[in-house]
């Protein structure tokens, strides 16, 4: 539990049984331990999320307690603070989701952070794509190669040292440079003025006085500064390690057992240690670009060596990363990463489906190289992030995140405004449209029964509605129906309607083979 074993606080659910947590969108109550009820529960205040919450005295099995409610509430952490009789508590609570189990919201990290988009990658070098941006070979990675590579990075190895090691011996004499910068002074306070500077002066408007001399002149100062290229690279690697070890503490936090959260913990420690001594780097700024550019500093001076080689080889290594903001903060934006995490695995099968049956990326927009390594980013504007056509019959398949349906268009609604998660439009040599409709989904519900929390849980009636609403709405500019399929990935047990058409496909993290399956029977018949 988030509470400390002295806390004076304790979570019940409704009807009084003691909680190890709070449960997701589930009502609750806080009880404070106080040890008279009826004359100190006034004196009791608490807080949740900086919300001062409402104390009441009440009877509750059997018991007088002093109470609050606990509202319903997504996953995530929550901060509270009680002051009572002068004293005050604070803790952080954390809300796991029950959809899925600890160990299923893990696995859907580890996907999400390197194995799907390394073997997005691989679908796309597979069929024709990337080619421009000299990749290494890709490989699947596991969390414990990760492991290795940030083990590296941190404590180095073979001779060559780590970043701990880097950045303490830089702490107490990094590289500096000179920077020149001009200062507008009066004129009888200049100590060095340039030449253009001088020009300036004298044309500057309302600048010169009754004599005929400027008023204000630039003085040209000259200072000490660590916001150099060299330093610049330093940081940047260490904001790349940093980065990947906290998402991978998230991982091992998710689910703690056989995950290596003592070790990734050590090296988090050593590494905030070791950037606290580096004290410098404070007043360094970002790198603006990728750094292609190798000093006489990088090749002479041994600490900025071996980081332009750790750095080199961090982002050389064979795995791919997400480009998603909401992985730092997982928990609270859960229902979004599902929403993603069923994305790539719909582009990973249509892409084994796609090699498959003969199909070449025409265009991608899914990967890219920047200063941190090879990135994957699935964008939400609607426009196609893959595109496919095969070289014989012509037919061309485009997948679009979050396309809109809107009123107008070749393709349309003819009733509301529809934004289905992922759409794969086919369209063939005869200038005919299919479209297969796909939405992840891990929705809030105001009150979940228990028996749909399971993997063998139902889908909801409203979810189901939506996707006959694409398969009935969705049209092309001669009113024809084109929705061939339209299906939820949620964790719940497989559900078919409309012969076939309407579907609500399993997608439990730890559990995918069932997913895959469903996706390349869908796919397959699509692509044929």
């Amino acid at each position: 539990m988030d509470l400390l074993p002295t806390s004076k606080l304790s979570f019940l659910n409704r009807e009084g049984k003691i909680l190890e947590a709070p449960l997701e969108w589930q009502l609750g109550f806080l009880e404070v331990q106080v040890q008279e009820p009826q004359k100190q529960w006034k004196e009791v205040q608490l807080w949740r999320q900086g919300e001062k919450l409402q104390i009441v005295l009440t009877s509750l099995g059997k018991k007088d307690r002093v109470l609050a409610d606990w509202p319903r509430s997504n996953s995530g952490y929550y901060q509270l603070r009680l002051e009572y009789q002068g004293e005050v508590e604070e803790q952080i609570v954390t809300v796991w989701p029950r959809k899925i189990s600890r160990e299923a919201f893990a696995q859907m990290l580890e996907d999400l952070d390197t194995q799907l988009p390394t073997s997005v990658a691989i679908g796309l070098q597979r069929t024709g794509a990337l080619a421009g941006l000299q990749l290494p070979q890709l490989s699947e990675t596991t969390l414990a190669q990760e492991m290795v590579r940030l083990r590296r990075a941190v404590e180095g190895a073979n001779k060559q040292p780590g970043l701990t090691e880097i950045l303490r011996s830089l702490a107490h004499n990094p590289h500096k440079s000179l920077k020149t910068n001009e200062v507008w002074v009066r004129q009888e306070q200049v100590r060095r003025p340039s030449p253009s500077g001088l020009i300036q002066a004298f044309s500057r408007g309302h600048n010169l006085a009754a004599n005929g001399r400027p008023i204000r002149v630039p003085d040209t100062r000259v200072r000490h500064t660590v916001d150099i290229y060299e330093n610049q690279l330093v940081k940047l690697f260490f904001e790349l390690v940093n980065q990947r070890l906290r998402r991978v503490r998230l991982i091992c936090e998710a689910d703690p057992k056989n995950k290596p959260l003592d070790e990734v913990n050590s090296l988090f420690i050593q590494l905030k240690k070791a950037r606290q001594q580096a004290a410098f780097l404070d007043q360094v700024s970002q790198l603006k670009q990728q750094p292609n550019q190798i000093t006489m500093v990088l090749l002479k001076r041994s600490p900025y060596h071996a980081a332009l080689e750790g750095y080199l080889e961090f982002i050389r290594s064979p795995t791919v990363r997400l480009e998603e903001s909401d992985l730092n903060a997982p928990l609270e934006n859960l229902p979004h990463l599902y929403q993603v995490w069923g994305t790539l695995w719909v582009i990973q099968t249509l892409l084994e489906v796609a090699e498959q049956k003969g199909y070449q990326v025409e265009k991608q927009s899914l990967v890219g190289r920047d200063k941190s390594g090879i990135y994957i980013r699935v964008l939400p504007n609607g426009q196609p992030a893959l595109t496919l056509i095969h070289p014989q019959h012509q037919t061309r398949v485009k997948l679009i995140p979050e396309r809109t349906y809107g009123k107008n268009g070749e393709l349309h609604s003819s009733s509301v405004q529809l934004r289905p998660d992922v759409a794969v439009e086919i369209q063939q040599s005869d200038g005919s449209q299919q479209v297969y409709l796909f939405d992840p989904k891990y929705k809030k519900l105001d009150r979940e029964r228990e028996e749909n929390i399971h993997k063998e849980g139902k889908a909801k009636s409203a979810d189901i509605h939506k996707m006959h609403t694409y398969h009935d709405a969705i049209q092309d500019n001669k009113s024809r129906q084109v929705v061939c399929y339209a299906a939820i990935l949620y964790p719940g047990a497989f559900q078919s309607y409309s012969r076939e058409e309407i579907e609500a496909l399993p997608a439990y993290p730890g559990c995918e083979a069932e997913l895959k399956e469903h996706l390349r029977r869908v796919l397959d018949k699509a692509l044929s």
